[in-house]
């Protein structure tokens, strides 16, 4: 290892990430065995106008990149300059990822191992205030000049990271971050890697919060761990910014993934995370109704406006009406026509549903169709019972439970399997009281019409009663 070459690397950019940003200003250092054995700078023309803020940022305007070379004209150059070197720069990924973009641009694919200077300094020099370029150089007494032009800021970078050499003279905090396992290189730069270790491979809520602890990001998963390293691979501009704010990531163990979605949207509601996608408010919804045609068969209709006699349930998008309408359809052995999959035919040929009662054909009479249909209303019912939806825990001696309140999410809670229940009050000590909204509405509507397998407890609300007593059995 000591024998190794270092390629400290900065980049300036037109700004806006790391997908589609282009350099307008790089220099390159190399060391090795600490000391500086070739150097290259040169401003680039980034082929595309520089951002006013970013003028004023850099200094570096459009007429000074006009005649510079553009990206591709330097591309071999800096590919061999940099061959079996260790790419450092203070936030690698930032640095590392605009320049593989700019390869990939002129058809060369560019890999090289990475090392972070934040990343770095964080395990050699802990305690300090920030790990900024800028303020790390004014904790330790390193000089500074052109902030925020390539040169200087590797200039600065080279300085640190000999110090960080000086602090390891046997490589091994060097050679411990360049063997780690390949995930670690993807982490946010104020993330411990400690840290991740500590994510569960289990369904719940997670957090990616700020330096004071305020919510950046609230999602939800079957496998924590999983998914925050899914969000750290991701290149989208959104996330890298999301994760260069990113100091800390907790969690909430929700035992089911139906529970993990109606946390997400509740906590999501109520802390409006900054790189959560806004909840609008969705649009008037879809009523599921029935009626009696002319033949006296009883036939169903989505209506969104108008005034119906009897509405059996609501969807809030027409494909979930017409996933549901098709489930039944088949269930209960009815024609699709009369199901409102179909208009304007005489008979039936639905495209996905090949079984037809008849009906549509006279092969079957009003009464027996009508019956069919009086067992689907039977089963749509059910969605607007009052019930425990009885699922996993957050571990393997407990169950998780979600109250439905005439169909609609009321309340959560987590019942150890020891626990005895004499009196139906007695759910009532584990439940979490909630608010229902159109969110929680769908999210329930949707997961019920899709999963297969569900524990559902029928509740008898007592009339006498302002609590909410309930009569069911965990078994």
């Amino acid at each position: 290892m000591k024998d190794a070459k270092f390629a400290i690397i900065d980049v300036e950019t037109t700004g806006g990430g790391i997908k589609g940003n282009k350099i307008t200003e790089i220099c390159i250092i190399i060391l090795k065995d600490g000391k500086e054995i070739d150097r290259f700078t040169s401003l680039v023309n980034p082929g595309r106008d520089i951002p006013l803020y970013i003028e004023k940022l850099t200094g570096i305007n459009d007429r000074m990149v006009e005649d510079a070379p553009y990206f591709n004209e330097l591309a071999d150059r800096i590919n061999t300059l940099t061959e079996n070197c260790i790419f450092v720069a203070h936030n690698v990924g930032f640095d590392y990822n605009v320049v593989r973009g700019e390869f990939s641009e002129a058809g060369i694919d560019f890999n090289r191992k990475r090392l972070c200077t934040v990343r770095l300094s964080k395990k050699l020099i802990p305690g300090l205030f920030s790990y900024s370029l800028g303020n790390l150089c004014t904790s330790i007494n390193i000089p500074h000049y052109d902030r925020h032009r390539a040169e200087g800021d590797t200039e600065a970078t080279v300085i640190l990271f000999q110090r960080c050499l000086d602090l390891d003279p046997e490589y091994e905090v060097i050679d411990e971050f360049l063997n780690r396992k390949s995930k670690e290189s993807y982490f946010p730069p104020h993330f411990k890697a400690s840290d991740f270790e500590e994510l569960p491979h289990k369904a719940g809520v997670y957090f990616f919060r700020d330096k004071i602890g305020k919510p950046l990001y609230i999602g939800k998963a079957i496998d924590i761990q999983k998914r925050v390293l899914s969000h750290f691979k991701e290149k989208s501009n959104r996330k890298y910014e999301l994760l260069q704010n990113t100091h800390s990531i907790d969690y909430e163990l929700t035992g089911s993934e139906l529970l993990a979605l109606l946390r997400e949207a509740e906590l999501i509601l109520k802390h409006y995370p900054k790189y959560n996608k806004a909840q609008k408010n969705p649009t008037k919804p879809y009523k599921l109704t029935s009626y009696h045609n002319k033949q006296g068969i009883e036939q169903f209709a989505l209506h969104k406006n108008k005034i119906a006699p009897v509405s059996w349930m609501q969807f809030y998008t027409r494909e979930e009406a017409i996933q549901f309408l098709e489930h039944i359809c088949e269930e209960f052995d009815l024609c699709p026509k009369y199901c409102g999959l179909q208009q304007g035919v005489t008979e039936c040929n639905h495209y996905k549903i090949h079984t037809c009662s008849g009906a549509c054909r006279g092969d079957l009479k009003a009464e027996t169709y009508n019956a069919r249909v009086s067992k689907a209303l039977d089963y749509i019912h059910t969605y607007e019972q009052s019930c425990l939806l009885v699922e996993k825990g957050r571990n393997t001696q407990e169950k998780s439970f979600i109250y439905l309140k005439q169909g609609r999410f009321a309340g959560y809670g987590f019942i150890d399997e020891t626990e005895e229940f004499n009196q139906p009050e007695d759910f009532t000590n584990f439940l979490n009281p909630q608010k229902s909204s159109a969110y929680a509405d769908r999210i329930v509507r949707r997961y019920l019409a899709t999963q297969k397998g569900i524990t559902r407890l029928p509740l008898k609300q007592t009339e006498t009663s302002n609590q909410n007593i309930f009569e069911a059995w965990l078994s």
